[in-house]
């Protein structure tokens, strides 16, 4: 925002303009939708109220951001934006994994770290995502910064035993997976044999690493992991040892009454609290079955209208290695 405003004077009606492209447009709508959603939909509990201005001041802040956030990207140049991605993404990862590490090692926030969040699985999720993220432009960094990618996939799978987050760790290995096929797609021939060979080097020292950390910790996480071979593919057992398996079923009988329309985000907990008869507050646990309990089948289409820039990557006309400067 600081550097929108001393840059306000270089803003034209051209830029104002591009406000309007696909790209930008797919993500207001979904947050417009939905903050009519929960400006429309009356909550059913009187004391839970405030829930519906949570919803609105959320969705409302967030349009605003991606205002702010898209107006900055069209007075940067793509060439800046490019090079502070490449050098300050690392440095933001790297130093929330140094923090991660002192408070899961410490032991303040117990067996799961969630940080600064309510939610434990949610800070390995993002630093994934972002992880992944910073192998764009991979063959245009220097030897220092390729090195620095590779430690920071390692401390994504780090972060994952720090949440417990089993699903993420699932997550990391299948990443993991792809990068490496897209390394051998985007490399000459010759250096194919030495990437697989790098690669299984260095996957096999992030699990051994991954398991001496976890084991000095107590084995939680392993613990946790070993309850996979526990099930015995019966709805009974699956769902003892996986609560959210319960909480789907309830999602899916509440968007069976309001497939149409839905209930209203508001009223997304409430609701499956009442279904599966737990005092505690879940979520749906599943995007998709939350955009249906909130709004039904619109809320679904807004949903995937905002993940349609993704289909770029099927069109066999692009050529892929360009693509990250083409988002930016």
């Amino acid at each position: 925002m600081v550097g929108l405003a001393l840059s306000f004077r270089q803003l034209e009606w051209d830029s104002l303009k591009q406000l309007l492209s696909f790209r930008y447009l797919v993500f207001a709508q979904f947050c417009i939708f939905f903050f009519v959603n929960a400006a429309i939909y009356a909550v059913w509990e009187h004391p839970k109220m405030h829930y519906r201005a949570i919803a609105l001041e959320s969705w409302s802040a967030s349009l605003f951001c991606l205002l702010v956030l898209a107006l900055w990207l069209n007075i940067c140049k793509a060439k800046d934006v490019k090079y502070a991605i490449i050098q300050f993404l690392p440095v933001g990862l790297t130093v929330s994994f140094i923090i991660a590490s002192g408070v899961y090692f410490q032991g303040s926030q117990g067996a799961r770290v969630s940080l600064f969040t309510p939610n434990p699985l949610v800070p390995p999720f993002w630093f994934l995502v972002f992880a992944v993220a910073s192998f764009g432009w991979f063959f245009e960094m220097s030897h220092r910064h390729k090195i620095w990618r590779a430690a920071l996939f390692f401390m994504a799978g780090m972060m994952a035993i720090y949440g417990g987050a089993r699903l993420v760790m699932l997550a990391w290995g299948l990443c993991g997976l792809i990068l490496v096929i897209w390394g051998c797609v985007q490399s000459d021939r010759k250096y194919r044999l030495w990437i697989l060979s790098g690669a299984g080097l260095f996957g096999t020292i992030c699990v051994v690493g991954i398991v001496v950390v976890d084991f000095l910790s107590g084995g939680g996480f392993l613990g946790r992991m070993a309850q996979f071979s526990q099930v015995d593919f019966s709805y009974e057992s699956i769902s003892a040892l996986f609560p959210r398996v319960t909480i789907w079923t309830g999602a899916l009988s509440v968007i069976s009454d309001n497939m149409l329309i839905g209930i209203g985000q508001v009223n997304e907990r409430l609701s499956i609290q009442q279904e599966i008869g737990w005092d505690r507050w879940f979520r749906a646990h599943q995007t998709y079955l939350s955009y249906l309990i909130a709004g039904g089948v619109p809320a679904l289409i807004s949903g995937l209208i905002m993940q349609s820039p993704a289909l770029l990557f099927l069109n066999a006309q692009n050529d892929l290695r360009y693509f990250p400067s083409f988002w930016v």
